[in-house]
């Protein structure tokens, strides 16, 4: 009985110390691993959208104010999309073509920017949208595609679509 109780422990302090060495070593790759990641991601996700329309609140008015990029943001279509869409999670835009400096989005589920929105808020969504991706080189015009409701329309935007003052 004596050496059943010695086996059993020293048996459970083998099985105790192999587990706890094992999740030490598996922490360390994780972390590794980790680090590893965070540092790529600071060039390919761009922090805020190229440009927001800013309230004044003296005057009522819309302005765009074209925010200051990061040293090292990436931009291109990809990520001026993510960053809108962080942004505007409602009113999440698609990829769909670029055609020489016509870049082709749609709005996956249009409900929110055509219904519920308000138009100030959809005019503001499409403004921000338009400056931003148009702030890449060679995108010109931004063709949105969804079904047209109350407060937006569907089609071709440039800057000039838009009257808010500019700085």
């Amino acid at each position: 009985m004596r050496i059943f109780k010695l086996f059993t422990t020293v048996l459970f302090c083998y099985l105790f110390f192999s587990c706890t060495n094992d999740k030490k070593e598996r922490s360390a790759s994780d972390s590794i691993s980790t680090n590893e990641n965070v540092k790529e991601t600071p060039l390919d996700v761009l922090s805020d959208i190229p440009w927001t329309a800013t309230l004044d609140s003296t005057t009522q008015q819309y302005t765009m104010v074209r925010n200051e990029p990061i040293k090292g943001e990436v931009l291109d279509i990809t990520n001026v999309l993510e960053a809108i869409n962080r942004k505007y999670p409602e009113n999440k835009l698609v990829f769909e073509k670029q055609n020489a400096d016509t870049v082709f989005v749609k709005v996956e589920n249009a409900t929110y920017l055509t219904q519920a929105s308000g138009s100030t808020g959809a005019r503001v969504f499409l403004a921000e949208s338009t400056y931003s991706l148009t702030e890449i080189p060679s995108i010109r015009v931004v063709f949105f595609n969804f079904k047209i409701g109350d407060h937006a329309t569907p089609g071709a935007y440039t800057r000039k679509n838009f009257d808010f003052d500019m700085p």
